[in-house]
C-alpha cells in the first residue's frame, strides 16, 4: 500500500518536484525503494515490483535523478 501511494505522489508533478527538490528526500525514497526490491528476494511479489517499477520510472523523467544515478553507477 505505501508504495502505491508513493507512487502516485511521484505521478503528480508537484509531488515528483517535492520529492527531487533536496538531495536527503530524493536519497530517502531511492533507499526505500532499494529496500523493498532487495526484500522482493525473499517474498517474491510481482505486483510491489510493478510499483516499484513505476516509482523509478517515474523518477527517471527528473533530470537530477538521471544525471545522479549515471554519475553513481
Amino acid at each position: 500500500v505505501a508504495t502505491f501511494i508513493v507512487q502516485k505522489i511521484l505521478l503528480d508533478d508537484l509531488g515528483l518536484d517535492y520529492i527531487c527538490t533536496t538531495a536527503e528526500r530524493f536519497f530517502a525514497v531511492g533507499r526505500v525503494l532499494g529496500n523493498m526490491v532487495a526484500a522482493l528476494a525473499e517474498a517474491p511479489s510481482s505486483r510491489l515490483l510493478k510499483h516499484i517499477i513505476r516509482c523509478y520510472l517515474r523518477l527517471s523523467d527528473n533530470l537530477r535523478f538521471v544525471s545522479t544515478i549515471a554519475t553513481s553507477c
